[in-house]
């Protein structure tokens, strides 16, 4: 009698093969069906962010194409006439936002320049005259103008602004002190006055002169808080010579020249340096920092700076409570510093 084991064997293996192979097979079709699925949403989110582009597109030509062009490219029949000249939209160079420097903004920045408008300059609040809709899709089309938003994209991370402190006298000397350190004389001048020595020759990301702010008189365009003023040290001015001091804060005092630092300082400059350094960490003490400690440090650097540059702040008499009720909203009458000018600023540094 012959053997059956071998043909149990087969039936065996064929029946094994069989099993293992239905999940194999079910895998495919669903992870094709997977990817159908991902390809369908990448299209109609695709398609939905093009709609919402072309109706803000409308909007656009009807509200904002006078001063920024057709093509948001700031050259509108208006553009001549505005000092500053309007943005363009197409070159990514937004300066109010709380991405990181480079970034584009994210959508409730452009909602807020959009309602709130910029202070000292021709861009207006538009307050509630736009919808809720039609602001998202102007917002659409603004975003559309950037090579490297084409749909689908998503909004960068915005850097997280903390509350500031109130200000106390030792934060704004500390301020004064941080204010020497980082050089912003340099542009803004020792009073604050936009004289610095370096204002002459700044310009945006045209290569067209720009004006450095006069902190003690000037609107501040991105805002007077103490938050709107650490918003934009931590973010820098895309398109504008100032810079992110978001890295910049974190420094112990033994890296430090003291002599250079103090070089042609006035008396209360001096002191405000020597009490910030002899009460800074040193390398050691930073080394030992965790990740929060050193986001501590930064955020108290950056409030005491906010502090003393709001402290620059003039606008405070008699004439200005009584004929300038919102100064933020009027635009500035002094035309851009030139590139031959120069400024005379021989008591720099002194008070």
């Amino acid at each position: 009698m012959r053997s059956r084991f071998p043909i149990t064997v087969v039936v065996l293996a064929m029946a094994a093969t069989t099993v293992v192979g239905w999940p194999r097979a079910e895998d495919a079709r669903s992870s094709e069906l997977a990817d159908r699925v991902a390809q369908l949403e990448l299209e109609a989110e695709r398609d939905q962010q093009a709609e919402t582009a072309r109706r803000g597109g409308r909007v656009f030509a009807r509200a904002c194409a006078a001063c920024h062009g057709t093509g948001g490219k700031g050259d509108g029949p208006g553009a001549d006439d505005l000092d500053p000249p309007p943005r363009d939209l197409t070159t990514r160079q937004f300066r109010f936002r709380t991405s990181p420097s480079g970034r584009l903004p994210r959508p409730e920045e452009l909602e807020r320049t959009i309602r709130k408008g910029l202070p000292g300059s021709a861009m207006p609040g538009f307050g509630n005259l736009f919808s809720d809709d039609e602001l998202s899709d102007l917002i659409g089309f603004i975003y559309s103008l950037q090579p490297e938003t084409q749909p689908p994209w998503s909004p960068p991370e915005a850097i997280a602004i903390e509350p500031v402190p109130p200000a106390t006298a030792e934060m704004i000397e500390e301020g004064r002190a941080l204010y020497l350190l980082m050089a912003c004389g340099t542009c803004h001048g020792s009073r604050g006055d936009g004289k610095g020595p370096s204002a002459a020759g700044l310009t945006d990301e045209n290569d067209q002169p720009i004006r450095v702010t006069d902190f003690r008189y000037d609107p501040l365009k991105g805002g007077r808080t103490p938050e709107d003023i650490v918003r934009t040290l931590r973010t820098g001015l895309n398109g504008a010579p100032m810079p992110s001091y978001d890295a910049a804060m974190i420094f112990a005092r033994d890296e430090i020249d003291p002599a250079a630092a103090s070089t042609g300082v006035g008396p209360a400059e001096l002191a405000a340096l020597q009490t910030f350094l002899d009460s800074s960490p040193s390398r050691a003490d930073l080394d030992r920092l965790d990740e929060n400690g050193l986001a501590e440090l930064r955020d108290s650097r950056l409030a005491a700076l906010a502090h003393y540059v709001l402290s620059l702040d003039q606008r405070n008499g008699f004439g200005f409570r009584m004929f300038r009720q919102e100064p933020e909203r009027e635009p500035r009458q002094q035309r851009p510093v030139k590139k031959d000018e120069r400024v005379d600023d021989e008591d720099f540094w002194s008070q």
